[in-house]
C-alpha cells in the first residue's frame, strides 16, 4: 500500500513538472520578444558593457594612458528618481521593443573636474537601449549654470559604444579638415557619478552656441527635419534668433524650392562619401540630420553623427546612394539627392582618399584619441580595418572622370569706369581684373566674388569704388587670390547683401588677401568696414582707414597681419580679434571711440611698434586671449589697458608688455599679466568699459 500510493505521488510530479515546463515554453514563445530583450540586450548586454569598461580601464592603466575624470554628484532623492526614470525606459523596451520617446526630466547636480566646479543639471537621454539598460554605465545630459571655462553649454555624455567606438568621432575629423564641416567634438572622461565608476565615456558636443562658435563660424539656428517640419534644437540665447527661425519655416513650409537653393550641396555631398565611405545611412535620418544656417553664405550646412561602420561591397557602390537606404522622411536631403549624380560623389572621393589615408596616418588630433583610447584597441583596429578595406574598393573602382570636366576658367576685365546695379557675381571658374585710373560706382550694387580677384592701380592712377545713392557692399568666398593695391573704397554699406553681412566688405574662408597702400573711407552703414572671416592668410599694408562709423578691421577666427597702416577717426574699434592669430606693425591710430586692439575669444595678437594716441582704450585682452605689447607708444589715451572676462566659457587673458610705467589700466583679478610691476587688481572690469566709464556703448 506504501509503495503504491509513492508512485501516485512520484506520477504526479512528473506530471506537474511536464506541466510548468509546456506552460513556462508557451509562455516564453508567446513572449519571445520580451525575454529576449531582457535576457539578452538588458541584462548580458549591461554585463558586456561592464566587463569592456573594465578591460579598458585596465589597459589604460597598463599603458599608463591618463585620462582625465569628472564626477557629476546628485543628492540621494534624485539620484533615486533618475534611477526610476532609467527603469521606466527599461521596461517600455522589455515590453514594447521600441525606441524610448517619452520625457526625461532635468535634476539638479554638482559638476567637479580637474580644474573647476560648477552647479549643474542633467537628464537621461537616448532612444535606443544602449543608452539606459546599464544602470552604472547609462548616457546622460548635462547643461552647466555658467562657471568659468564652462560657461552655459550642454553636453553629452555616453558610452564610446553608442558611437561606435572611433567612427564618429574619426569621420567628423574628416568633415573638419577635408570638407571644412561642422565638427562634433569627442572628448574621453573616465565618468564617475555619485562616486559610482561608470567608465570611459565620451563627452559629445550638443547642438547650441558652444557647438557653433567652437567651429568658428557666426551665431544662427540649428534644426532637423521632423515630420516634414522644422524643429530648432538652437534658436539662440534667450530664443533671440526667433525670427529667423520663423523665417527658414515659412520658406520650408510655403516657398520649398527657394528653401532648397539655400542648402549647402557640397556640405551634403562631403555626408553622402562619408556615408558611402563607412556604408552607413544612419547619419541621414530625419533625428539624427542636424541643420545649420549659416548667415554668412546664407547655406544651410548638415552636421554628421551616429555612423555605423558596415563592409563595403561592390554592389553598395554600384548601388550607391540607394545603398544607404535613405529616409523617405528626410525629404530635403532626398531632393537634394536627385540633384547629383552620384558617380560624380564617387569620382570626388577616389580624389580625396590621400587626404583620408593622411589623416589616419599622421593627424594630431586623431592620434591623441586613439592613445586615450588605448583600452578599446581591439574594437578600433576592427573598424580600421574595415575602413581600410572600404578605402581600397573604393580606390579599385574604376570612374571615367571625362564624363566630368572641369569648368575653363575664364577672364573677365572691366577696362572702363562702370555703374553696378543689382548682383554682379564673378563665378568659381572667373577672374576679374580691373584696370588702373578706373571708377566703380555702386548704387544698390552688390559685387560677390567667387574666383579670382586683382585691382592694381598705382599711387597716380587709383581705381575707386564709391557709393553713391543706395550704396554698395562686396562680399569674397574664394581660395584664389584677392590682391587690392592702390584702391579707394568709399561710401560703402553692408545692407546690399542678400545676407546677414556686418561690414562693407567682407573675406569669408578665402586663402589669400592682399591689401596694400588702399583706402577705406567714410563708410555709411554696418558694424565694420573690413570683416575677415575664418581667412587663412591676409595681408593690410600701407594703407588708411579714415572716418569709419564702427569697427575698422574685424578679424574673426583669421590670420591676419596688418603693417604701416593708419587708423584715425574710428567710430567704434580700429582691430578688433576673435578667435583670431594678428600681428600688428608699425601702425598709427588715433581718434578711436572704442578700444584700439581688441584681443577676444582665444585670440593671439603681437603688437610692436605702434603709436596709440587721443583714443577711449588703447589695448584690451579678454576671454583667454593673449596679447603681447613690445615697443609701443601710449600718448594721451583715456585708458591704456584692460584685461578681463566676458564670456565665461574662456580662460583669463593674457597681457605682456614690455615698457609701461603708468597706472592707467584695469586688471580684472585673474589675470595673467607680465610687464607691469605691483599690479593693483579689481573686479568686474566689464562694468566699468562699453559706454559706462570708458569706452562705446555697444548697440
Amino acid at each position: 500500500m506504501k509503495y503504491y500510493k509513492k508512485t501516485k505521488l512520484k506520477r504526479l510530479s512528473y506530471t506537474l513538472v511536464v506541466g510548468l515546463i509546456i506552460i513556462l515554453s508557451i509562455t516564453a514563445y508567446t513572449f519571445k520578444g520580451q525575454v529576449y530583450r531582457s535576457l539578452v540586450t538588458i541584462n548580458l548586454g549591461s554585463l558586456y558593457v561592464d566587463y569592456i569598461n573594465s578591460k579598458s580601464q585596465f589597459l589604460n592603466q597598463v599603458n599608463q594612458v591618463d585620462i582625465p575624470s569628472v564626477s557629476v554628484d546628485l543628492s540621494n532623492n534624485n539620484f533615486v528618481k533618475i534611477q526610476k526614470e532609467r527603469s521606466n525606459m527599461v521596461n517600455n523596451y522589455i515590453l514594447t521593443g521600441s525606441q524610448w520617446d517619452g520625457d526625461n526630466k532635468y535634476y539638479k547636480a554638482k559638476f567637479t573636474d580637474r580644474y573647476t566646479s560648477s552647479k549643474s543639471e542633467i537628464r537621461l537621454f537616448g532612444m535606443n537601449s544602449d543608452h539606459f539598460r546599464n544602470p552604472r554605465s547609462h548616457s546622460f545630459r548635462i547643461r552647466f549654470d555658467g562657471a568659468k571655462g564652462i560657461g552655459k553649454k550642454t553636453q553629452n555624455f555616453l558610452h564610446p559604444r553608442s558611437r561606435d567606438f572611433i567612427t564618429d568621432p574619426l569621420l567628423n575629423i574628416f568633415y573638419d579638415k577635408i570638407y571644412n564641416g561642422i565638427r562634433i567634438n569627442y572628448e574621453p572622461y573616465i565618468v564617475y557619478l555619485n562616486k559610482t565608476n561608470y567608465g570611459i565615456f565620451f563627452a559629445e558636443d550638443f547642438f547650441d552656441k558652444y557647438l557653433i562658435e567652437g567651429n568658428k563660424r557666426r551665431e544662427s539656428v540649428i534644426f532637423e527635419v521632423v515630420n516634414d517640419s522644422l524643429e530648432f534644437n538652437y534658436l539662440g540665447e534667450d530664443n533671440s534668433l526667433k525670427s529667423l527661425g520663423e523665417e527658414l519655416y515659412l520658406l520650408y513650409k510655403y516657398d520649398y524650392q527657394k528653401f532648397l537653393k539655400k542648402i549647402d550641396e557640397n556640405k551634403v555631398k562631403a555626408v553622402l562619401k562619408l556615408c558611402l565611405l563607412v556604408n552607413s545611412g544612419h547619419p541621414l535620418s530625419g533625428i539624427n540630420l542636424h541643420w545649420y544656417y549659416n548667415p554668412v553664405s546664407d547655406k544651410i550646412e548638415p552636421t554628421i553623427r551616429e555612423a555605423w561602420i558596415r563592409k563595403l561591397s561592390v554592389d553598395d557602390i554600384h548601388n550607391f546612394p540607394e545603398n544607404l537606404d535613405l529616409p523617405i522622411e528626410n525629404q530635403i536631403l532626398f531632393d537634394i539627392v536627385q540633384k547629383i549624380n552620384p558617380n560624380s560623389i564617387i569620382a570626388e572621393l577616389k580624389d580625396e582618399l590621400d587626404e583620408i589615408e593622411n589623416i589616419i596616418a599622421f593627424d594630431i588630433d586623431y592620434a591623441e584619441l586613439l592613445k586615450s583610447m588605448t583600452g578599446y584597441s581591439s574594437f578600433i583596429k576592427s573598424r580600421q580595418r574595415l575602413l581600410e578595406e572600404n578605402i581600397n574598393l573604393v580606390r579599385s573602382i574604376e570612374i571615367d572622370s571625362d564624363l566630368f570636366p572641369k569648368e575653363k576658367q575664364t577672364i573677365h576685365r572691366i577696362a572702363n569706369d562702370t555703374l553696378i546695379r543689382g548682383e554682379f557675381v564673378v563665378h568659381e571658374n572667373q577672374t576679374l581684373l580691373i584696370d588702373k585710373d578706373l571708377t566703380i560706382t555702386l548704387d544698390g550694387g552688390y559685387i560677390k566674388v567667387l574666383g579670382a580677384f586683382e585691382a592694381k592701380g598705382s599711387p597716380n592712377r587709383k581705381i575707386n569704388f564709391k557709393g553713391v545713392n543706395n550704396s554698395g557692399t562686396l562680399f569674397f568666398n574664394t581660395s584664389k587670390e584677392v590682391s587690392i593695391e592702390n584702391v579707394v573704397f568709399e561710401n560703402l554699406t553692408n545692407i546690399q547683401s542678400k545676407y546677414n553681412q556686418p561690414a562693407s566688405i567682407t573675406f569669408y574662408e578665402c586663402d589669400k588677401v592682399y591689401i596694400n597702400n588702399s583706402y577705406f573711407k567714410s563708410n555709411l552703414r554696418g558694424d565694420d568696414y573690413i570683416n575677415f572671416f575664418r581667412t587663412k592668410n591676409a595681408i593690410v599694408q600701407n594703407s588708411f582707414f579714415e572716418n569709419v562709423l564702427n569697427d575698422a578691421i574685424d578679424s574673426d577666427f583669421s590670420k591676419l597681419i596688418v603693417t604701416d597702416t593708419n587708423f584715425i577717426n574710428v567710430g567704434n574699434d580700429a582691430i578688433d580679434g576673435s578667435g583670431s592669430d594678428i600681428e600688428i606693425y608699425n601702425s598709427y591710430f588715433e581718434s578711436v571711440m572704442d578700444k584700439i586692439i581688441s584681443a577676444g575669444e582665444n585670440s593671439d595678437i603681437v603688437a610692436e611698434d605702434n603709436e596709440f594716441r587721443n583714443s577711449e582704450i588703447a589695448i584690451v585682452s579678454k576671454d583667454g586671449s593673449r596679447l603681447n605689447s613690445l615697443n609701443n607708444k601710449f600718448i594721451n589715451n583715456n585708458l591704456d589697458i584692460a584685461s578681463f572676462i566676458k564670456k565665461r566659457f574662456y580662460d583669463y587673458p593674457e597681457i605682456v608688455i614690455d615698457t609701461f610705467s603708468s597706472n592707467n589700466y584695469l586688471i580684472e583679478l585673474g589675470s595673467k599679466v607680465i610687464g607691469i610691476d605691483s599690479i593693483q587688481f579689481i573686479s568686474d572690469v566689464e562694468s566699468k568699459l562699453y559706454g559706462n566709464l570708458y569706452g562705446r556703448a555697444s548697440e
